[in-house]
């Protein structure tokens, strides 16, 4: 139960529906879930390390403000792994994983005609997730996850609409097409490129 409060909560601060300051009551979410504070104290925690709110002693629980800045260092760092992660996993990825991810990226331009920002972005972490769980250096994949958790909220560059979500998926076809015909110097430009190109949009 207090993993699906975390990944609801996630989707909501994410995409703005809560905003910086907002108070969250325990009492109030327990009797959303139908469950009783146990499983929300646990879930604020892990909101709490992730950066979404700020736990208060004696004060209770408040989403936290956004830090651009800190937001721009995790994309930069994200930026720097992930073109390398997408190069490991293109030697390994499997035509089952290639056409899947095809589907993903048609979801996501059906989500920019319709400028549905919040499932595309979670259609977009679920892209890149794909590909570099292929990456034959574990600790690399762990280490991307864990900053792109922490920059969840650099997810309202999605905000930005069209054509900055149009752009996003021809880019993402490109690196697909590179993966297929195994051509890593060239898949890494591109990555490196549409690396550069999320970071510029959080900048």
């Amino acid at each position: 139960k207090a993993q699906v409060i975390v990944d609801e909560f996630r989707i909501r601060i994410v995409a703005g529906t809560l905003a910086p300051g907002d108070r969250l009551l325990l009492k109030d979410i327990a009797a959303e879930f139908a469950c009783s504070e146990i499983p929300v104290r646990d879930a604020f925690r892990s909101l709490a390390a992730m950066g979404l709110i700020d736990l208060i002693p004696h004060g209770g629980a408040f989403v936290a403000r956004i830090d651009v800045a800190e937001l721009v260092d995790l994309t930069s760092i994200r930026a720097l792994l992930e073109p390398e992660a997408t190069c490991q996993a293109a030697k390994h990825i499997v035509p089952e994983a290639l056409d899947e991810l095809d589907a993903l990226n048609a979801r996501m331009a059906t989500c920019t005609k319709l400028n549905a920002v919040t499932e595309f972005g979670l259609l977009n972490r679920e892209f890149h997730g794909l590909i570099i769980s292929f990456a034959e250096n574990r600790h690399l994949v762990e280490t991307i996850n864990q900053v792109w958790d922490r920059a969840d909220r650099g997810r309202l560059v999605y905000h930005k609409g069209y054509p900055h979500l149009s752009d996003s998926i021809v880019q993402h076809a490109e690196i697909l097409a590179l993966i297929r015909a195994g051509d890593i110097e060239a898949l890494r430009v591109a990555s490196e490129r549409h690396s550069a190109f999320g970071l510029a949009a959080v900048k």
